[in-house]
């Protein structure tokens, strides 16, 4: 198959993450695939890209922040007239169900968060037939995917957007304070509201009120619209243990420099960045939203944060900081689990078979007797 994987930027979030490990098994499979953004946004995505040597185009790229037209895209897809479109995020899936009805393409579609906005819900609701099928990034979005937009279960299969590999070098656990030793906190993300960074921040400020003398800093890595304003609130409270250190492109790498990883997020999906550092060998503190509940167990892998609050988030910090036994107890539970949730055998056989499903869907597929 020729497969165009269509999305709207490059910008190096959740859904571009694992782009090079998805083609790479569609390429594994036989298939030539050809990565092609509505806009390049930040652009963080593009050395993942290349470092895996795939294939990609910027349909319109004067303006890193401006998405291409309908009839931009219309025009690339048809001048390269592949045999599927596979979509990624609501404005990249409704111009490929759009354009693949017109010019008789097939289309899946990939899901990735629980959280829709209302006005994309209720446009996917009205065009959920126009993609063939629909991939949901776990078990956790299926079941939403199913709520959410009406889509029969037959319809949605599962790829799960991680795979565990057990040759990943773990972090070195929390010793307790020898010396000049610092308790490392951190969190991975885009800084956007949904994301909710100003809660570890405001963590940090309890902490410092609390146990003064405690040697805790917290590392905030990503970029995005709210970085002026969380660099302003650690300011305002005398953030000195609170650093910015920018995007990531090696997120375990970052990783295996701390001792304790926090999500706070308002919504998720699978959420990767729990999944890399329970890898690493990590005790997650995570808000229970998303699919992070079905990978978590409270307490004996890592912790659910409820209620979400800056108190409560210190007082599991400070606990962790206090007890080096529990904190390497908790890591070394998060990193088995994980590795065995997410093998590589079990992840790759679940991919093929969406893979198999879109070769059988491409080779029944009716052609126009005249071409579109």
């Amino acid at each position: 198959m020729r497969i165009l994987y269509l999305i709207n930027s490059l910008n190096g979030g959740g859904a571009e993450r694992p782009l090079p490990a998805v083609i790479g098994l569609m390429r594994a499979c036989g298939h030539s695939v050809r990565v092609v953004a509505l806009a390049r946004k930040a652009g963080n995505a593009i050395a993942w890209l290349e470092e895996a040597g795939i294939d990609y185009h910027i349909v319109d790229d004067r303006d890193p922040r401006h998405f291409a037209s309908l009839r931009q895209v219309m025009a690339y897809v048809r001048a390269n007239r592949p045999d599927m479109l596979w979509t990624s995020l609501t404005r990249a899936t409704l111009f490929g169900q759009l354009i693949g009805r017109t010019l008789g393409i097939p289309v899946a579609s990939w899901q990735h968060s629980a959280y829709l906005k209302p006005a994309n819900r209720f446009l996917l609701r009205r065009t959920r037939n126009m993609s063939a099928f629909w991939i949901a990034d776990s078990d956790f979005v299926a079941r939403v995917t199913h709520r959410q937009l009406g889509i029969p279960p037959r319809r949605i299969c599962t790829w799960p957007l991680f795979e565990a590999d057990a040759t990943a070098i773990p972090a070195t656990p929390w010793r307790g304070e020898d010396g000049n030793t610092v308790f490392h906190v951190g969190a991975l993300g885009r800084l956007e509201p949904e994301k909710n960074m100003e809660l570890p921040i405001r963590a940090m400020a309890v902490i410092r009120a609390r146990m003064p003398g405690a040697r805790i800093h917290f590392s905030l890595c990503g970029s995005g619209s709210q970085m002026d304003a969380l660099r302003a609130l650690a300011a305002g409270q005398g953030g000195e243990n609170v650093s910015f250190e920018g995007f990531q492109p090696d997120p375990l790498a970052f990783c295996r420099r701390l001792h304790v990883y926090v999500q706070p997020s308002r919504f998720e999906g699978l959420c990767i960045a729990v999944h890399e550092a329970m890898l690493a060998g990590l005790p997650v503190i995570a808000t229970p939203v998303g699919a992070i509940p079905d990978v978590i167990r409270d307490g004996q892998n890592g912790f659910l944060l409820a209620p979400p609050t800056p108190e409560a988030l210190a007082e599991r910090i400070l606990h962790l900081y206090t007890r080096p036994e529990l904190c390497a107890r908790i890591g070394r539970q998060a990193r088995a689990d994980i590795l065995h949730r997410y093998a590589r055998e079990r992840v790759e056989t679940m991919a093929r078979a969406v893979i198999h499903r879109a070769e059988r869907l491409v080779r029944d597929w009716p052609r126009p007797a005249g071409g579109a």
